[in-house]
């Protein structure tokens, strides 16, 4: 499924759940954010890179993810 500029999307439910547990077992301050609920729009895609800038709706600063690691909502 190809993404689109403006395109709402979320993380791959297995890549955010491997996300919180490495979180869990390596860090004692806690989950700063939930990644199986966040939420963004696509900024940018990068077909040579294979990639995709993200705005995540409680951030300011983008990320960058594979085409991958990201579904449409």
């Amino acid at each position: 499924m190809a993404h689109a500029r403006g395109d709402r999307v979320r993380l791959m439910p297995e890549l955010a759940q491997r996300l919180i547990e490495d979180k869990e077992k390596h860090h004692r301050g806690g989950l700063k954010c939930d990644w199986r609920e966040r939420r963004g729009v696509v900024i940018s895609i990068s077909r040579v890179a294979d990639s995709v800038t993200v705005l995540w709706d409680d951030r300011a600063s983008f990320d960058q993810w594979p085409v991958r690691a990201l579904q449409k909502v």
